[in-house]
């Protein structure tokens, strides 16, 4: 792409956009045997299938320290806790985001889970086995806190996660990152290539007329 000028929303985004603002109380979303509390003003997974795709092509993480950046309602680490991690980290821009995930954390009685804010990696102390990131698809401004979820202005929060995360990733951990072919597929497998990271695993699924991936990567 040409730069920011030529970044913009997916089609299907606006539509789900206005169904998570159509929400006024707290709402459940079943999913993968999970009930997970939804509060307004967070990105939700009844209108996107991002996380879903994520939580089935995570790696074991039993016994693991996770960090998830970008947390949002709290699905993925709630799946983490449920899934024998040792320890998970969750942090968000959006406040309403970490209460959220703190939330779910009560809900499900994951006593091993803490949530804070923190701008990526800006509050985030020590390293981990495993680190999680949805990172928005779309490298337009965003609007409001809810589409910080899926919109980058120049992908400065993806360029920032690159830079920073191998300062927080243990020599044998993995990172799970993941984005889409709607974004700037160019500039994602740059930064790859700029920070001598491994490929070791790359998943694309299209459904819903968009398309999501997921990339497992270690150090090189």
């Amino acid at each position: 792409m040409d730069g920011m000028a030529s970044y913009k929303l997916h089609s299907t985004t606006q539509p789900a956009l206005q169904q998570m603002r159509a929400h006024k109380e707290n709402y459940e979303v079943e999913l993968r045997g999970m009930s997970i509390i939804v509060e307004p003003g967070v990105w939700s997974p009844a209108y996107d299938w991002s996380g879903q795709f994520m939580i089935d092509n995570l790696p074991d993480l039993t016994g693991k320290d996770v960090l998830e950046v970008g947390s949002g309602s709290g699905l993925i680490s709630v799946y983490a806790g449920r899934s024998g991690a040792k320890q998970i980290t969750s942090v968000d821009i959006n406040p309403k985001a970490v209460e959220n995930t703190s939330m779910n954390f009560r809900k499900h009685g994951i006593k091993c889970g803490c949530a804070f804010v923190s701008d990526g990696f800006s509050k985030v102390r020590g390293d981990f086995d495993v680190v999680i990131f949805n990172a928005p698809y779309h490298g337009c401004k965003p609007a409001d806190l809810l589409e910080y979820a899926c919109a980058d202005e120049d992908y400065r929060a993806l360029r920032g996660f690159f830079h920073d995360v191998l300062n927080h990733l243990r020599q044998d951990g993995v990172i799970m990152l993941g984005f889409s072919e709607s974004g700037d597929m160019e500039l994602f497998r740059s930064l790859i290539t700029k920070y001598k990271l491994e490929v070791r695993r790359e998943l694309s699924e299209w459904k819903h007329e968009y398309n999501c991936m997921v990339f497992e990567l270690s150090k090189g």
